[in-house]
């Protein structure tokens, strides 16, 4: 079943580096463990500290802990990837819920796909506070298929992004976006903005 759902992105491995996959494997299981399938996500401090030390990029660590974060329990599903770029279609629908704007900029159009664009953003200026780290999940109707692509930001603002199959239409008057928050649990000193637990609609 997982071989026929699931197609390696090229078709070579070294077989050298067997024995250090299996000790990824082990460890992601001993973390499945300890955070009783609850990960959190790791601070940005200890992200780029972990990245200086191992001369990594930021880019990849930050995939590689938002995929664990995102990680569902059922096998891996085909999935499309836009291809054949068509063109920008600019959206700008926003909402402000407790000081946070939540806003759906624009979206890119694939001749297979839309790739829509969040951005939310803290309305403070108070130093001492900063977003909490969360997850994403869109929801815009039985019609369409949405998952988390990639994502960022820094203290008071995130930018995330969504595959959205079958493509959408350019004119999205009418259509409802909506998100659901998934929190990321973290130990911080510093006060935290939480973001709205309920569901939010954008018009």
């Amino acid at each position: 079943m997982i071989r026929e759902m699931f197609h390696a992105p090229v078709g070579y491995y070294c077989e050298s580096l067997a024995a250090i996959d299996e000790q990824i494997c082990a460890l992601f299981a001993e973390r499945k463990v300890i955070s009783e399938n609850n990960p959190g996500f790791p601070s940005l401090d200890l992200i780029s500290a972990w990245c200086k030390q191992y001369n990594l990029s930021k880019h990849e660590v930050w995939s590689i802990f938002s995929s664990m974060s995102n990680e569902s329990s059922s096998l891996p599903q085909e999935q499309i990837e836009p291809t054949e770029f068509l063109r920008f279609v600019p959206i700008l629908k926003s909402v402000e819920l407790d000081n946070i704007f939540y806003a759906v900029t624009y979206m890119k159009q694939y001749k297979n796909a839309s790739v829509v664009s969040l951005e939310v953003e803290l309305n403070s200026s108070e130093e001492n506070i900063r977003l909490e780290y969360a997850g994403f999940e869109l929801f815009i109707s039985p019609n369409y298929q949405c998952r988390p692509a990639r994502g960022g930001g820094d203290d008071k603002g995130i930018q995330h992004s969504f595959v959205v199959t079958p493509s959408l239409p350019d004119d999205v008057t009418g259509l409802e976006f909506r998100l659901t928050v998934r929190s990321h649990r973290e130990r911080d000193k510093r006060k935290i903005a939480l973001l709205t637990k309920s569901p939010i609609t954008i018009k």
